[in-house]
């Protein structure tokens, strides 16, 4: 599994940060799912290729949204960094796979629905794959009157308008912010506000600047020890903008060294 799958997958396992994640998408940022009404679900699904070959599908994420002893849903996260054509097929066999496992589940009374978002962490261009099942097969003429579409729901998140990003409570909407920076060309200041995941944050956005070194350097000198207590993703900030003043400053101070001493081309070894 990529560094990159990992990292997203452990910020967004946590209850409030998954909770935070539907009620903003879903339900415009009301707080409807609550992080105690979430339980992990099974990531795995399995299916046979050729009626021999045993194949296993993983989602990202996925968790059980329940009421009491009623099960309301399974919600599923998909993370994406690049466009997939293909996406509706891979969320049809996501979906189906957990509708197939209500049917053999003896202790389900009442069935419940799945739903799977696909969040698309892309900053350079906006998501113009498919997102329909019709998109992706050819139908045959006469077909089409009797085939079943299938829509995805697609989030692209760094094109979220800014009142939607200010409705995120957890720390996933540092995230958020950081790639809408990305694709302005806009500086990322960060928040104030407390992180409550600062290790995981700071992971996500280390392997998302993976083309920025200096960001890159300044992150991985925080630790569990210097983030105790709290710390805001301003903190973070600020820090990586006085260690690039301070690399820069000793560039200066070299170069200058270097004129006024110049090393002699003339010695040979």
């Amino acid at each position: 599994m990529a560094e990159k799958d990992k990292v997203q997958r452990t910020l967004e396992s946590y209850n409030d940060v998954f909770a935070d994640i539907m009620n903003v998408l879903l339900f415009n940022g009301a707080e409807t799912v609550k992080e105690n009404e979430l339980t992990d679900a099974q990531p795995f699904s399995y299916y046979k290729m050729d009626g021999k070959k045993i194949n296993s599908q993983e989602r990202d994420v996925s968790k059980f949204w329940n009421n009491g002893q009623i099960r309301l849903s399974l919600i599923g996260l998909e993370n994406q960094m690049k466009t997939d054509k293909y996406m509706p097929l891979r969320v049809i066999g996501y979906d189906g796979a957990a509708y197939r496992a209500q049917l053999l589940d003896k202790s389900v009374k009442r069935c419940y629905p799945i739903i799977t978002l696909v969040l698309y962490f892309g900053t350079k261009r906006h998501w113009k794959r498919n997102r329909t099942l019709k998109e992706v097969i050819t139908i045959p003429s006469g077909l089409d009157p009797y085939i079943s579409d299938y829509k995805i729901n697609v989030f692209e998140l760094a094109w979220l308008p800014d009142e939607q990003i200010s409705k995120f409570k957890s720390d996933f909407r540092e995230v958020v912010q950081f790639l809408k920076c990305q694709r302005t060309d806009k500086v990322f200041t960060g928040s104030k506000k407390k992180l409550k995941h600062a290790m995981e944050i700071l992971d996500l956005l280390r392997v998302m600047s993976e083309n920025d070194k200096d960001f890159v350097s300044s992150i991985e000198n925080f630790n569990e020890q210097s983030i105790e207590g709290g710390i805001g993703m301003c903190n973070v900030i600020q820090y990586w903008v006085n260690e690039g003043r301070q690399s820069k400053a000793e560039e200066t101070a070299t170069n200058m060294l270097k004129k006024e001493y110049p090393y002699p081309s003339n010695l040979t070894s």
